[in-house]
């Protein structure tokens, strides 16, 4: 009996067939696959296109109050209409103001350019300048550009600082303070007159003028030269706040007339400083206080000019009695132009409850102080304060 051989899948004939459809196939796919994945990528070819060639603009020195514009030149190489949209600017403020211009239509056709256009105004800025605009586009692999201007702002004529500062000088003393003048543009500044603008209180001020050395102008950027302005206080202004305005006439015809303030308070040869002192209305403020534990301020006692160190203090009235003032060692300053007496004011724990308990209803404390000094013999503190229950 004969039998029959039979030949399995993966023999010689139909396996080695097997096999080579399988790899056709397995490449087939791949093929496909890959052909699929070029399908999905964009056609670079097609749409907008932007070309831009300069981002930013340095104008270098530009005066205060002066402005300036820039084209920035966009080109669409695409075969589609190039759109372009404002985005968000950096500028705006109360010193300068920036705008940007896009091309008629907001778009620019194919293989054509436009120009966008920044155009900025600078009002009281000095120092390095920075503003920038953003641009919107269709273009895929440009959706946005930011566009920049750069420079710096120089006044023409400016003061340094800017008003003529006196802290608290004493009554009947004499004082000073000095203001630089730079001039930013050649030829250099001239200063042809001097005035105060207020007649009734000029015969207190004096002014001197000189001109800076080299190595002062050097000090200031971009000056070309300057001059030192001095104003000296004589006595004889009341206590209290004084204004006045120096007035310069130059020779630069967009800058002709320069005025710098003068401000400062006339002050009494000893005053009061410390927590709750509020020192414009003369009142020691007491948060409200429980009366079981009371509470307490420590005040200072200050007296600047000649008689610091022989001014003495004494207690003459403390209303209501329920107050408790005590008045320590004096101590001068290691210059000998200053001392300070400690001044302790307290409510003591128990005291009796109510707004200034002990006086009639709406009357504040009170604290009198005797001085030895000649121009000063009296100090006169309110006090208020609510003890709880």
């Amino acid at each position: 009996m004969t039998r029959t051989k039979r030949v399995s899948p993966g023999g010689t004939v139909f396996g080695a067939w097997q096999r080579g459809a399988a790899a056709w196939l397995s490449g087939l796919a791949l093929i496909v696959a890959a052909t699929g994945n070029l399908a999905a990528e964009p056609d670079v070819s097609r749409g907008p296109r932007l070309v831009l060639r300069q981002e930013d603009h340095d104008f270098g020195k530009l005066e205060t109050d002066g402005g300036g514009q820039h084209a920035f030149v966009f080109t669409n190489a695409g075969d589609q209409p190039l759109k372009l949209e404002r985005g968000k600017e950096t500028c705006g403020c109360c010193t300068c103001v920036c705008e940007t211009k896009l091309p008629d239509g907001g778009a620019i056709g194919p293989n054509e350019s436009a120009a966008v256009t920044l155009s900025w105004t600078i009002k009281r800025f000095t120092g390095a300048y920075h503003q920038s605009s953003t641009i919107l586009t269709n273009d895929p692999r440009r959706p946005e550009v930011m566009l920049a201007v750069v420079g710096r702002i120089v006044p023409v004529v400016r003061a340094l600082p800017g008003q003529f500062v006196f802290s608290s000088p004493l009554v009947g003393a004499t004082a000073w303070s000095e203001v630089r003048v730079y001039g930013y543009r050649s030829p250099p500044l001239k200063i042809t007159d001097c005035r105060l603008s207020d007649p009734a209180s000029a015969a207190f001020f004096e002014t001197a003028i000189s001109p800076l050395s080299a190595e002062e102008v050097a000090q200031e950027p971009d000056a070309v030269n300057g001059f030192l302005l001095r104003v000296t206080l004589k006595p004889g202004l009341p206590l209290g706040p004084f204004r006045q305005d120096v007035v310069l006439a130059t020779d630069v015809e967009s800058k002709p007339k320069l005025e710098i303030s003068i401000q400062g308070q006339i002050a009494h040869p000893v005053s009061v400083a410390g927590p709750g002192w509020d020192s414009r209305a003369g009142v020691l403020k007491f948060p409200p206080v429980a009366g079981q534990a009371g509470a307490q301020r420590n005040l200072l006692l200050l007296v600047r000019g000649p008689h610091c160190q022989a001014t003495t203090f004494r207690l003459v009235r403390v209303a209501p009695k329920c107050l408790a003032v005590e008045l320590g060692p004096t101590k001068a300053s290691p210059d000998g132009q200053s001392a300070r007496t400690p001044l302790i004011v307290r409510i003591p724990a128990g005291s009796p409850p109510g707004t200034c308990p002990g006086l009639p209803a709406g009357e504040a404390g009170q604290i009198v102080i005797g001085t030895s000094h000649p121009q000063q013999p009296q100090l006169r503190l309110l006090v208020s304060f609510t003890v709880k229950e």
